[in-house]
Order: structure tokens, then C-alpha cells, then sequence
């Protein structure tokens, strides 16, 4: 009435401007944590990928002169003592597999599993065994 405010009025206009005076200040001070983390990430990767960088640039010298000075011979040596020893591996691991297979089927011969059968119900032994649940398709 009139243009005039009253104190009540008046108020609850200056607690409604508090809040949203409040709610941009945390959101700029948020915004500004943001910025100082990613600026801080941003330097930590810099550093990281300089340090790796010079790693590399170091590498690659020291593969450029053990190449000028007849390193490849040795290399070569070396990738032939590997390729053997790989050899070697997959032999063992075969070896192991088909003994490992064989005392399975003796194991499975000796608890009634003859011929690739399936435990059918193992709540004997094995509390809490509850049988799988048809697929539905």
C-alpha cells in the first residue's frame, strides 16, 4: 500500500537475498577448490610425463649405441636362449596338464564318476549346496 515496506516484508526479502548471496558464494568457492585441483592434476601429469619422456630419451640413446656397438649379436643370442626356455615352458606345462588330467580321471574313477558323469546332488559334503536353476529362455 502506498510503495511502503513492512519490517516483516522487509525481512523475509533480506533472509531469501542472504540465501542466495550464501548458495553463490559456496558455489564459487567450490568452483574456485575445482580449479586449483585440476590445475594441480594438470601440473602432476606434466611433471609425470616429462619425467617419462627423458626415460625414454635415455633409452632410446642407449638402444641407438648398443646397436653401433655390435649389442645386436648379443640380443640376438639372448632371443634365442628365450625362444628356447619357451620351448621348454610349454613342454613342462603339457607335461603337467596330462598328468594332472590322467590323476583327475583316476579321482574321478574312484568317487563313481566314470566317464565325464556329473555330481548329480553333493548336499553330503557340501552344506548349503542348492541345485542350478533351469535357464528360461
Amino acid at each position: 500500500m502506498f510503495g511502503l515496506t513492512t519490517t516483516r516484508h522487509l525481512r523475509a526479502e533480506l533472509a531469501l537475498a542472504k540465501q542466495e548471496t550464501d548458495r553463490q558464494r559456496e558455489r564459487a568457492e567450490t568452483a574456485e577448490a575445482d580449479a586449483e585441483t585440476a590445475k594441480f592434476n594438470r601440473r602432476q601429469a606434466l611433471d609425470q610425463l616429462a619425467a617419462a619422456d627423458s626415460a625414454n630419451r635415455v633409452l632410446h640413446t642407449r638402444l641407438k649405441q648398443s646397436a653401433a656397438t655390435g649389442d645386436a649379436a648379443r640380443l640376438e643370442r639372448r632371443i634365442v636362449r628365450l625362444r628356447e626356455a619357451g620351448k621348454r615352458i610349454l613342454a613342462a606345462h603339457a607335461r603337467e596338464k596330462k598328468r594332472a588330467d590322467h590323476r583327475q580321471r583316476r579321482l574321478d574313477d574312484a568317487v563313481g564318476l566314470h566317464y565325464g558323469g556329473h555330481i548329480q546332488d553333493s548336499r553330503q559334503w557340501q552344506p548349503g549346496y542348492e541345485k542350478p536353476k533351469a535357464d528360461a529362455k
